[in-house]
């Protein structure tokens, strides 16, 4: 996937203060087991910075965080076999297909009231754009066909290096033209910051946007985090949108770090012409 998914907020707090704060939130857990050297040499290969890959229980899966993304060990050799062969350039995501489409999304009571008001207005700013995807509420928890195609979950994870991982996405489009089945939400961002429901609603868009297909408008640099790294192909690719800007745009949702809450115009755009 994606080199350096992380859609962060840098704390102005103390880093004593920091470290004072605990979450009793469930949701991520780091296994002990090590990544085994044939996993890291993929990863590697696909563009992941892989000084900070772990084992990690998420979304009721055993599987591997690599930044702010989450992969089972299928998913990721699925993608390694998808890249061989390919150069090492940008080639066309896979989509959401079968459209027009309306995709069902739920969010885990663990995100209490701020995270299903949140997860209203994410649907809302995307239905009102008037795409060919449309998001529709229901009920956590459903099972078999009445399952919320997209779930939103709680996780619990401290800051590290001064930044806080807000949400961890689960994927891009299947090949089969299904979105990203989940992504999750920092409930320790919650303790640490108190968001508003503007913020939590814009983080919770930008994770829709992966799981529709989104790359990060500024995936060539990643200005908004202030540095200056390429994320790549990593295997999903990095197709450009006409009538869209070719470099970072601060005021972009899809930014790789905060702080925009909104859709902006061009963000719209790149929806429409995706979809």
């Amino acid at each position: 996937m994606i080199k350096n998914f992380k859609y962060v907020l840098l704390t102005l707090c103390a880093l004593t203060v920091l470290n004072s704060c605990q979450s009793e939130e469930k949701g991520v857990e780091n296994d002990e087991k090590s990544v085994s050297p044939e996993l890291l040499s993929k990863l590697a290969d696909l563009d992941f910075d892989i000084s900070e890959v772990k084992m990690a229980l998420m979304f009721g899966e055993e599987g591997i965080r690599v930044e702010d993304m989450f992969f089972t060990e299928q998913q990721i050799n699925e993608l390694f076999i998808s890249e061989q062969g390919q150069p090492k350039q940008y080639h066309t995501n896979n989509l959401v297909k079968k459209l027009p489409r309306v995709i069902t999304i739920a969010v885990s009571p663990d995100l209490g009231i701020l995270g299903s008001n949140a997860l209203d207005d994410a649907i809302d700013m995307y239905n009102d754009v008037g795409s060919l995807i449309t998001f529709q509420r229901v009920a956590f928890g459903l099972r078999g066909k009445k399952k919320a195609k997209i779930q939103v979950t709680a996780f619990s994870e401290q800051p590290s290096g001064g930044f806080i991982t807000l949400g961890v996405a689960a994927g891009f489009p299947t090949r089969k033209g299904d979105p990203a089945k989940s992504f999750g939400i920092n409930t320790v961002w919650f303790d640490l910051l108190s968001p508003s429901q503007a913020e939590v609603a814009g983080t919770m868009a930008h994770e829709i946007g992966h799981c529709i297909g989104f790359r990060h408008t500024d995936y060539q640099t990643r200005s908004s985090c202030g540095q200056n790294v390429n994320e790549g192909s990593a295997g999903v690719g990095a197709v450009y949108i006409n009538g869209t800007p070719t470099g970072s745009d601060p005021s972009s949702l899809m930014q790789a770090c905060g702080p925009a809450q909104t859709l902006n115009n061009n963000d719209i755009t790149a929806l429409l012409y995706m979809y």
